[in-house]
């Protein structure tokens, strides 16, 4: 359980993120400075710097906060899906509905991450700050089809949730460019396709 100062802290990161997206939306996000989100939400430039280095980086806590919303209504969907291919489906319709809300922030936020990713060389990009929050989801999710047999175990869990993860990206990247459903179904199966073939058991 938080303290006061705990919640207080909380509050204002939360107040921050609020704040800078009315902005971001409002204005756009290369037009915003945090000179404007510390006005927004009424602190001085140097707290809004004590919480976040940059804009960049209060987009990834958006995001980080978003999912997390729907993580435990996620790992229960994902437990009434059975098998692989069903629980890829969901998490790519996830994905396409969650960030295609917002088209322009979800592309610098994916621009800021790969970018970032390799920050810190010798670490685990699972475990990377600015993860968005569905890493942990993913991982479970494939080592538990290991574990049943739906995929090889040959390949480390971590080579093929990373693959899903670009897998998920390029679907992002596609969906900009395909309007009408029956072709964003067959693409999303290509996808998922392709992954499976080299992965399945």
């Amino acid at each position: 359980m938080m303290n006061r100062r705990e919640r207080k802290k909380e509050e204002t990161k939360s107040s921050i993120i609020h704040c800078a997206l009315e902005l971001f939306r409002a204005k756009g996000f290369p037009e915003t400075s945090m000179e404007e989100i510390a006005e927004n939400a009424d602190i001085s430039k140097g707290t809004l710097y004590n919480y976040f280095e940059n804009k960049e980086s209060i987009l990834s806590a958006y995001v980080q906060s978003a999912i997390m919303d729907f993580g435990e209504e996620m790992e229960a969907q994902l437990k009434e899906h059975r098998g692989i291919a069903a629980q890829l489906r969901l998490l790519l319709d996830f994905r396409h509905d969650f960030f295609g809300k917002d088209p322009e922030l979800t592309a610098i936020y994916l621009s800021f991450r790969m970018q970032t990713l390799f920050n810190i060389p010798s670490a685990n990009p699972f475990n990377h700050p600015h993860r968005s929050g569905l890493e942990k989801v993913i991982l479970n999710m494939i080592a538990e089809a290991q574990k049943n047999g739906e995929v090889r175990k040959d390949i480390p869990t971590l080579v093929l949730a990373r693959n899903f993860q670009l897998i998920t990206v390029n679907y992002f990247i596609s969906c900009q460019f395909v309007q009408e459903p029956a072709e964003l179904e067959q693409l999303r199966e290509q996808l998922i396709e392709v992954l499976l073939s080299g992965a399945k058991a």
